[in-house]
């Protein structure tokens, strides 16, 4: 078995081992140690990485019992020493969004009383899934437990990871029972009995909170009946800090305004954005009520049939608007457009169910066939869409047959 030295010693980042087996894992060459400072994935964590004599160590699993250490290249015969160097920045990153994990998970269920259900440590970020409704956690709250957090962090409280005794178990005010093992985190000074957290684990921990550096929530979703949180700690929350300040700068100088001025900024050009919105869309029903008048009289008899330009984009919002102009006029219509190659169909009568009016539904139905595409809608008004711009004609055409 090997013997793991990041439980003990967290710190250890070198070490001299020998091979007891060479494996493979994945396609990869893999070596079983005597001993290691290399961390497996699991509980959340990724693994470490790092070297191994001379080949780069690009994996590490428990398997079967056997902790494999996937290498780049040949691996060391059996019975071989070779000296092992785990990555710095790797491990310090992994130990400072575990360890910062903790405490975010003690600071809700303290503020909160949300219970952690499941941790990822991703490449960028990391969440925790909480067993809250995300209605319960808004803002306020998220901060509170942020702080709280940050508040474990600044004071440095002492961390001791290690295996207890049943007596020892009982007397600590554990998150959660230990399923595996009793190797315990506790987050406070233990011989003074000031414990502030307490929760089974077998990842790596630094010795004081104060190594996570700081502990930054950046939002939260809904997830199943729970609560997906995201958060970043030490060195991400200063890059995730830089990031959101180039951001926000790309921001202020895209609207010409200082950096403090983009929240109004944005909120008057969404506001005058909306205006004009309501402007184009009063422009447009005046457009097709001008086009509707301009075919009903070009075609005073029999259905209205026309491929038509629409005078910006949304063709098929504008078809609708036209054909219903013509409806509300007593006619039928039945008109398409091309924008960027594809045809568009609108179809229209009027209201009622009087004596001889098509179903436009199934008629533009067969019309968007002839298009390679489809169709549906009501009897007194339908639209559909294909990719043979080129067969337009010939679909109006057929459509507006006994019409």
């Amino acid at each position: 078995m090997t013997e793991r030295l990041y439980l003990d010693d967290p710190d250890r980042l070198t070490f001299e081992a020998r091979v007891v087996g060479v494996r493979t894992l994945a396609g990869r060459p893999a070596v079983v140690l005597d001993r290691t400072a290399f961390y497996p994935e699991g509980g959340g964590q990724p693994a470490d990485r790092g070297r191994l004599g001379g080949a780069a160590v690009v994996d590490v699993q428990e398997v079967d019992g056997e902790l494999l250490h996937a290498l780049e290249g040949a691996p060391p015969e059996a019975g071989a020493p070779v000296p092992g160097e785990v990555d710095a920045v790797r491990r310090r990153d992994h130990l400072q969004q575990h360890h910062g994990q903790h405490l975010l998970s003690a600071a809700f269920e303290a503020t909160a009383g949300a219970h952690t259900v499941s941790f990822h440590l991703g490449a960028e970020t990391c969440s925790i899934d909480l067993d809250a409704p995300a209605a319960s956690l808004g803002e306020e709250r998220l901060r509170a437990a942020e702080a709280r957090a940050n508040d474990l962090v600044f004071r440095d409280l002492p961390v001791t990871a290690r295996d207890f005794e049943p007596a020892e178990l009982a007397a600590l005010p554990l998150r959660k029972a230990p399923e595996k093992g009793a190797r315990i985190v506790v987050v406070g000074d233990l011989a003074r009995g000031e414990v502030v957290d307490a929760s089974p684990c077998g990842g790596t921990h630094p010795r004081r909170t104060g190594a996570v550096g700081a502990v930054a929530v950046l939002g939260a979703q809904r997830w199943g009946a729970g609560t997906r949180v995201e958060f970043v700690c030490g060195a991400r929350a200063v890059r995730a800090l830089a990031e959101a300040r180039g951001r926000l700068a790309a921001a202020a100088a895209a609207l010409r305004c200082a950096p403090a001025e983009v929240p109004a900024a944005t909120a008057r050009l969404a506001a005058e954005s909306a205006q004009r919105r309501k402007d184009l869309d009063r422009l447009a029903a005046a457009l097709a009520e001008g086009e509707a008048d301009r075919l009903a009289a070009a075609q005073p008899a029999g259905a209205v049939r026309a491929v038509l330009a629409p005078p910006a984009p949304g063709a098929a919002g504008y078809l609708r608007a036209v054909a219903s102009g013509l409806a509300a006029r007593g006619r039928v219509a039945f008109l398409g457009a091309v924008e960027e190659g594809r045809a568009s169909l609108a179809f229209a009568r009027p209201r009622g169910a009087g004596p001889g009016l098509p179903d436009m539904g199934a008629r533009v139905r067969e019309a968007a066939a002839r298009l390679g595409g489809k169709g549906g809608g009501a009897p007194d008004l339908a639209q559909g869409s294909g990719p043979d711009a080129a067969a337009l004609e010939e679909a109006l055409a057929a459509a507006a047959r006994g019409a």
